[in-house]
């Protein structure tokens, strides 16, 4: 919250497609008809091949800086199994997920050494829309207002009026920020016992 900082959720039920997820799984339909493969699964198998944007992943999940961050900590979490809906994930997966999420905040914590501020937004395949279980891979993205520890990011007039992003930093060195963060975080939670 604004007025008194706590960690809180929304849920969002639009009688409409937002446009950013209008654009999103048109893309991802569209790649599949010519490419005859799930877009974020592509994205996925490119990013461990490169590896320099990978932050950490587990048995479900991976966790990684995309090429096309709009913000410098803008980390996304994809599961390593192709599934559009969060309701498809078996015991295992959704208890992986929130230790999945628990550690990204940790280690967005651990980089300054404060409660590092951030928005996060899980993006589900539409559910009224027509059958999107070939193209859309559930994933999670983070949009951490931070640019350093002392300055924020704000979207300039390019942004927001035309929507193309400038991120002042490079991917591939911050995921290496990220990934020291998150040791720290795990010798950590490890001393702790909170494994």
């Amino acid at each position: 919250g604004v007025t008194m900082p706590h960690p809180h959720g929304q849920i969002y039920g639009y009688s409409f497609l937002p446009k950013k997820l209008q654009l999103e799984t048109s893309a991802a339909k569209e790649y599949y008809r010519e490419k005859h493969s799930c877009l974020f699964c592509s994205l996925l198998e490119n990013e461990r091949r490169e590896g320099k944007r990978i932050v950490f992943r587990n048995d479900h999940f991976t966790v990684f800086l995309p090429f096309f961050t709009e913000y410098p900590y803008g980390v996304y979490i994809l599961s390593n199994r192709h599934t559009p809906y969060m309701t498809d994930f078996s015991e295992e997966e959704k208890f992986s997920l929130g230790v999945t999420i628990r550690d990204v905040a940790g280690m967005l914590d651990s980089l300054f050494g404060y409660r590092f501020p951030y928005m996060m937004c899980m993006h589900n395949a539409p559910v009224n829309l027509g059958d999107y279980s070939k193209d859309f891979h559930f994933h999670i993205e983070f949009f951490p207002p931070m640019r350093s520890a002392d300055k924020q990011k704000f979207n300039a007039s390019s942004e927001t009026g035309a929507w193309a992003s400038c991120n002042p930093t490079c991917p591939e060195e911050t995921a290496k920020e990220l990934r020291a963060a998150y040791e720290r975080f795990r010798a950590r939670t490890e001393r702790r016992g909170l494994e």
